[in-house]
């Protein structure tokens, strides 16, 4: 079976999440950026349910699809779960926790350096 490339992954995960009504779907390029992975998807649920429903069904929904996953935390609870699919990683956050976190403006003014860097 042919893996899927990063962006046919890309597309399946950001419709999974869009399949259960996450809000304000981010997708950052960290590519160069991050030894881990190379794109982050992040995104919020109405809640706690709601962010356990999005993360548990894109984790059921992938893995049908042959997606691989390698690491999830956070489904217990519901505040932040992290789907990590080695290329991608999934943040989805309840508003509240994401608020406080700001992930995307962090990883973003980290990719804003990075390109500063190599225009230099």
């Amino acid at each position: 079976m042919k893996e899927n490339t990063i962006e046919e992954k890309l597309e399946i995960i950001t419709q999974l999440v869009r399949d259960k009504k996450a809000e304000n779907i981010i997708i950052l390029d960290v590519e160069g950026t991050s030894d881990l992975t190379d794109r982050l998807v992040i995104c919020s649920g109405d809640g706690d349910i709601h962010t356990r429903t999005i993360g548990k069904y894109m984790i059921e929904e992938a893995k049908k699809m042959g997606v691989p996953i390698h690491h999830k935390e956070g489904l217990e609870n519901g505040k932040w779960i992290l789907v990590d699919f080695g290329v991608i990683v999934v943040h989805i956050f309840d508003k509240e926790t994401r608020d406080y976190y700001k992930l995307e403006d962090l990883w973003e003014e980290l990719v804003r350096k990075r390109k500063k860097l190599k225009e230099s």
